[in-house]
């Protein structure tokens, strides 16, 4: 009996062992082969762009965020990658011009170029003599147009009118500005009209006529950048004027955050038109803020005055952050699993990184698998951005190497600014 129990005993612990070593056993273990390759960025091309020398911004970031954020999506299979727009245009066929009360009183020469043009006045606010003063609207039933060109005279103001509207009936439409306006005849000519207010009016007032000739043949078209450097002292832009081979001289100038104009040089420059920025040109008073310049020109078409203004908002940013040339990539069985990016950086602020992910297929055509970005805030002690890819994915899409980092694109999430773009970026090829 004292036997069958010590063999009892010996064979409880000989099966305890043995679950113990099949658990030892059977633990899942992570036999993944890692590896690392460093690359260079490629030559940039044609429509890239990048900073050439880093400045610290001056203005609180609008994201200011510490959190690290990372995506990957996949791109539709009818996307094509194409560079961000580096200009944009805008079409005019109005002009504006300021005027005190005391010319709305004496009569102010408007030229018109097409019938049904219409015609608003807007009473603008005034800080010349110190204090707010805001101009009062003007009835439009107190509203006078005269043809000029009409020798004899016999040229009443009611036949060059077909309505008007009061600053009310304006509100309604959107326009809270205190504003009149007025439609011109179907048959009202082209030429210089009178434009006249016969209720008195403040000699310092101020206020905005601007008129509108819709379906205008003549259409002035600027086309300028988007983004301005910080750094950069001229702006170079086109204009065109449809329908029309002549010569004209433009004006220039730059409105500033409290609505004031400064005039600036212009002159020519290789078939277009270049503005001299001022030396001591103020960033906007916030990253959210745009600069804009009103371009002002005038000319002659078949006999026919033609003014235009036109106006182009743009970005102006402080070159904060570029590229490190090296690229490490980090492989898994022959997978790359992320793409590390360090980053030349003036001061601490919160960047964001994004690329796309191609592979080529049996034919050696280059394939489009994933989009990858990260944003983090990085600091002069700290400034890699890390870029991760999908191995599932990769895997997947049956696609192999070299694989390519396309499209890939700096932003200074602080300053809501591209910083760089290029097309071709990266080639992904294991050692």
């Amino acid at each position: 009996m004292k036997h069958f129990k010590l063999m009892l005993v010996t064979l409880s612990i000989s099966a305890l062992l043995t679950a113990c070593q099949d658990e030892t056993t059977t633990a899942p273990q992570d036999t993944q082969v890692q590896s690392f390759t460093q690359a260079s960025l490629s030559v940039p091309q044609q429509g890239d762009f990048s900073v050439t020398e880093v400045t610290d911004p001056q203005l609180p970031p609008i994201n200011s965020s510490k959190e690290p954020l990372s995506f990957i999506s996949v791109p539709a299979k009818t996307f094509t990658i194409s560079p961000p727009p580096s200009s944009h245009s805008s079409t005019s066929d109005e002009y504006w011009t300021t005027v005190t009360g005391t010319e709305l009183n004496q009569g102010i020469s408007l030229s018109i170029s097409q019938a049904s043009s219409v015609i608003r006045i807007s009473p603008r606010a005034d800080m010349s003599s110190g204090s707010l003063m805001h101009s009062k609207a003007i009835s439009p039933e107190k509203i006078q147009l005269l043809n000029l060109d009409n020798k004899s005279g016999a040229s009443k103001s009611s036949s060059n009118i077909h309505s008007m509207a009061d600053p009310q009936a304006l509100a309604t439409a959107g326009l809270t500005d205190d504003s009149s306006a007025l439609t011109m005849s179907s048959s009202a000519k082209p030429g210089k009209y009178q434009l006249k207010v016969s209720e008195p009016l403040e000699s310092t007032s101020s206020y905005l006529v601007n008129v509108k000739e819709k379906h205008s043949p003549y259409q002035l078209k600027l086309t300028s950048k988007i983004r301005v450097s910080s750094q950069s002292r001229t702006l170079d832009f086109k204009l065109a004027l449809t329908n029309s081979h002549q010569q004209f001289k433009p004006t220039a100038s730059l409105k500033h955050s409290d609505g004031s104009y400064q005039a600036l040089n212009l002159m020519p420059n290789n078939g277009q038109w270049q503005v001299q920025l001022p030396e001591t040109l103020a960033m906007p008073n916030s990253n959210q803020g745009l600069s804009e310049i009103q371009i002002d020109m005038q000319t002659n078409v078949n006999g026919t005055q033609v003014i235009r203004t036109v106006k182009t908002a743009f970005k102006q940013f402080v070159p904060s952050a570029k590229l490190q040339q090296q690229v490490n990539t980090r492989w898994l069985e022959g997978i790359p699993a992320s793409i590390d990016f360090s980053l030349d950086i003036a001061d601490e602020g919160r960047f964001a990184l994004s690329a796309y992910l191609t592979g080529t297929n049996s034919s050696g055509q280059d394939q489009m698998i994933l989009k990858t970005e990260s944003a983090n805030w990085l600091t002069l002690d700290n400034s890699t951005i890390q870029l991760k890819l999908d191995s599932k994915l990769i895997q997947s899409s049956g696609l192999g190497d070299p694989f390519k980092l396309v499209g890939l694109e700096l932003k200074d999430q602080g300053q809501m600014s591209r910083l760089s773009y290029q097309q071709e970026a990266l080639i992904l090829k294991q050692k």
